[in-house]
């Protein structure tokens, strides 16, 4: 009787070889590089000799040339360096106002053009709940409604209220964020981090995307491997059922380890067939707060609305009791959180970790393939996904 090997071998084999080959390659090419770089030091070196006041101004002379050609981005070969031997990428799954179309975007791009952050597409996320932090009067981020800022132009401006949502492990299967998925620079990456709001925090192993929902992009599923033209799971491993272990993914996604005692605003989604409720961030910010558009006159006063409880649409957590009271209760009933293993982190050692940068280049020159092949008008359908009127 003949044994086939399952499709977890096969995904793994050809996953690892893809890999080996990608690593030896990169390694192949460091190292001519270097090689091209120590002739060319020491032609530089010879060089700027006659011109050197002094010998021992000769290496630093030569040292400061290099300097100011990697700077540039140019390896002392004179060519432009290869992106997948500077740019290194991550895939970041965000929700908020890092997103497009939000004020913090820009934090997720590097200092170059070149360095800028790359939308690779949508991905749901199982066991997740949003709600808005609104940072009460109090919070380290609270803006006062007198308070001005200077705008682009010079021109004094009052500044806006800090909002953001805060997506809390619930130990539900049924709820579920779309996340935007981006690949950013490891230097941006540590950035962003540094500059989260309060209560999140960047976690690899946690979030479960689910590779096959209807929300997730072809692209993410090229990047984990299993997507139809993916380049290192064999054209498509793994599938749709529930049992399989290559059906979800884990990857780099912002969270929140809580939320606020008080002030927190639930947000309300949309429910799919299988009783799945889905929060969008941008769709449900606007439904408790008002559209992201100028001049923001509602969406801002709904915000300051919610600091002071005065919003309709409170959580559960806040109620009548004065603040005080409600911080009392929730340190007495504080407990800690035993997460279900079959619904957050890897499932086994098959299941798809979009952590390494690999995965990265891999959604990228998705990403950019199809953008060459689609109208610019469309661009931004790119994705594939739109979320569905409430």
């Amino acid at each position: 009787m003949l044994l086939f090997p399952s499709s977890h071998f096969a995904w793994e084999k050809s996953s690892l070889r893809y890999t080996k080959i990608h690593a030896l390659l990169e390694e192949e090419e460091e190292e001519k590089e270097r090689r091209n770089e120590d002739k060319t030091l020491t032609m530089l070196t010879t060089m700027l000799k006659p011109f050197s006041f002094a010998k021992s101004l000769v290496p630093s002379l030569a040292c400061f040339a290099c300097g100011v050609l990697l700077e540039m981005g140019f390896g002392l070969t004179g060519k432009l360096r290869r992106g997948n031997v500077t740019k290194k990428r991550r895939l970041l799954a965000v929700s908020g106002t890092l997103q497009d179309g939000f004020a913090l975007r820009k934090n997720l791009d590097g200092v170059r053009e070149e360095d800028k952050a790359v939308f690779i597409g949508f991905a749901l996320v199982r066991g997740v709940k949003m709600y808005f932090d609104v940072k009460p009067e109090g919070c380290r981020e609270h803006v006062r409604k007198d308070f001005e800022d200077e705008d682009e132009e010079g021109r004094r401006r009052q500044r806006r209220p800090n909002m953001n949502p805060a997506l809390v492990v619930t130990n539900d299967w049924n709820d579920a964020n779309v996340y935007h998925v981006f690949a950013v620079t490891e230097e941006a990456l540590c950035e962003a981090l540094a500059n989260e709001p309060r209560y999140l925090g960047i976690a690899p192993d946690i979030a479960k995307v689910d590779l096959w929902a209807k929300e997730t992009s072809e692209s993410v599923r090229v990047a984990a491997g299993v997507g139809s033209v993916s380049g290192g799971g064999g054209g498509g491993v793994g599938g749709e059922n529930d049992d399989d272990d290559t059906r979800y993914a884990t990857m780099l996604t912002v969270v929140a380890y809580g939320i606020p005692g008080a002030r927190a605003v639930e947000a309300k989604g949309y429910a799919k067939e299988d009783g799945c409720r889905v929060t969008t961030f941008a769709e449900c910010s606007a439904r408790a707060f008002g559209d992201e558009k100028p001049p923001f006159t509602t969406r801002d006063a709904n915000i300051r609305k919610a600091q002071k409880g005065n919003l309709a649409s409170q959580s559960p957590s806040s109620s009548s009791k004065d603040d005080d009271e409600e911080i009392h209760d929730a340190i007495n009933t504080t407990k800690i959180i035993r997460l279900r293993e079959d619904l957050y982190g890897a499932r086994s050692s098959f299941s798809p970790r979009l952590i390494d940068r690999t995965a990265a280049e891999r959604a990228v020159a998705y990403v950019q393939k199809q953008r060459a092949t689609i109208p610019k008008s469309d661009v931004n359908t790119l994705g594939g996904y739109s979320p569905p009127d409430a």
